[in-house]
């Protein structure tokens, strides 16, 4: 008969061997220790899987190598059961069994090493908990000098904001008096000097202003379920002066409810609206739509206007980054600055897509509750 079929035909024969307790000299005392340490062995060997186990269902979706957990669970039982077969020799001599299982232990343990090998370059640069510790430590330290910074900026952006608006608009006031006043009596010098006066004093008010309005988006604001058609509407509404100077069209869709805040969003919608009156060549036509999945809901904002290179989408986001000369378009290099921290604080994104001379469409995702 071959010695594999015969191996395997008697795998749980006990005929052929007698008993360990009969296999040379055992004391009651040496055959006990060996017995009971075994079955020591084999309870620590069992219960170890069932803990790896245990915490591989509960941390499943967190836990890298998995494989690794499962060979070693594998490995450590297969262990325990090959010294729990040792004690039971002393009664029940299954060694053919006993060499089965002995062989699925070498395969496994092999196995598990091999694993471990290919893990290995990950497993040394994995940080121990002390490191993290640690990292976390500095992390919190650094979130609180930021923090403190972050105040100190914006107590600061306040105030030099509120201190210079009132010289600027007596600066404003007062060159406007001297124009009506002495226009007839000055030269065209002059003249062109107290333009230029006016145009500087209202950019820098306009400026003073975006700063202000940057400084003082908070971060701590509670978001509540908002109709976007809302804080749109009142965004019209406020640029109702310029779209009449500028013949512009605005097609609104159907916009649908976010976790949001209104005041914050109708200066978002303000900026984006207002980005497409400014920067047009022809009658500006603006539209917003809107769309949603199970997971995001999408809004667009859509204009005719000059358009924006490929390569400048991340800049214009930057605070006071500007692609065009002041005597071009009028403008800081803030408006979009301040929908990229809005949208921040909304825990969405802003992007950016367009075409010079087609237009430019600017998409808010927002994350549906």
């Amino acid at each position: 008969m071959n010695p594999f079929t015969e191996f395997f035909k008697g795998i749980f024969s006990t005929s052929q061997w007698p008993a360990r307790w009969h296999c040379g000299y055992w004391s009651g005392f040496h055959g006990w220790l060996y017995i009971i340490s075994d079955l020591m062995i084999w309870t620590a060997y069992f219960l170890i899987p069932i803990l790896i186990i245990n915490y591989f269902t509960q941390k499943k979706e967190k836990i890298r190598f998995k494989k690794v957990y499962l060979l070693f669970a594998a490995f450590i039982l297969l262990c325990g059961t090959t010294h729990f077969l040792d004690a039971m020799m002393f009664w029940i001599p299954m060694y053919r069994f006993n060499g089965l299982v002995r062989l699925l232990t070498g395969i496994v343990s092999l196995m598990t090493v091999y694993y471990l090998v290919k893990a290995l370059p990950q497993l040394s640069v994995q940080k121990t908990n002390v490191e993290l510790e640690n990292e976390i430590a500095l992390r919190k330290v650094a979130e609180q000098k930021l923090e403190e910074a972050n105040r100190g900026l914006k107590a600061f952006a306040s105030i030099a904001s509120h201190d210079l608006q009132e010289p600027l608009r007596k600066i404003a006031v007062f060159t406007s008096m001297l124009d009506e006043r002495d226009n007839n009596n000055l030269d065209n010098t002059s003249k062109e000097y107290i333009k230029k006066i006016m145009l500087s004093s209202q950019r820098m008010q306009s400026l003073v202003k975006d700063i202000l309005t940057l400084s003082s988006l908070n971060e701590g604001i509670a978001l509540i379920p908002v109709d976007l058609n809302n804080p749109l509407k009142n965004a019209v509404e406020n640029l109702e002066l310029k779209i009449r100077e500028t013949n512009a069209t605005i097609k609104t869709g159907r916009l649908p409810v976010v976790k949001g805040n209104e005041n914050y969003l109708a200066q978002l919608f303000y900026n984006l609206i207002g980005n497409g009156l400014k920067f047009s060549k022809t009658i500006p036509k603006i539209e917003i739509t809107a769309e949603t999945n199970h997971q995001y809901s999408y809004i667009h904002v859509k204009d005719n206007g000059i358009g924006i290179r490929q390569e400048n989408y991340d800049k214009i986001f930057e605070s006071l980054q500007r692609l065009h000369s002041k005597t071009e378009y009028e403008g800081n290099g803030l408006g979009l600055a301040i929908c990229k921290k809005i949208a921040d604080l909304h825990h969405a994104t802003i992007s950016v897509s367009s075409k010079e001379n087609e237009g430019t469409i600017f998409t808010i995702r927002f994350e549906n509750s």
